[in-house]
């Protein structure tokens, strides 16, 4: 049976569905976790949903506190993050598409810094700007 849930930097991330065309995840990010770095990925867009508690969600330079019941659609070619700037615990759903992504997931949580340098460079991964 394949792991589908993972502990990397303090978040937990649930695989909950992963198709070519498709991947659900379920993340809980502890207070104050400050998110990855501002990013793109041209290869997938993503649709966050906050179950619990506030997410942040910075698209370009706007900041969106996004709360229970919210959703937020954020386009893969645009710069963005997220980060849990409250002082409790935030659940959310995202959906990716097309799927695929669970992989650099997976090799995150496995410290394999190489699979997660691979998995990130099929969707086109990188810190914005660009260095």
């Amino acid at each position: 049976m394949t792991e589908t849930t993972f502990h990397i930097r303090g978040a937990t991330v649930e695989i909950k569905t992963a198709t070519p065309r498709l991947t659900v995840t379920d993340h809980v990010l502890p207070p104050g976790f400050a998110g990855p770095p501002l990013h793109i990925h041209p290869g997938f867009d993503e649709v966050f949903v906050v179950l619990e508690g506030s997410l942040a969600i910075r698209v370009e330079d706007e900041v969106h506190e996004v709360g229970p019941g919210d959703t937020s659609y954020v386009a893969g070619t645009t710069p963005h993050t997220f980060a849990n700037t409250s002082g409790g615990a935030v659940r959310f759903m995202v959906a990716i598409a097309p799927g695929g992504f669970e992989e650099y997931f997976r090799a995150m949580a496995a410290g394999d810094d190489e699979g997660a340098a691979q998995a990130a460079a099929r969707f086109g991964y990188s810190a914005w700007p660009a260095g």
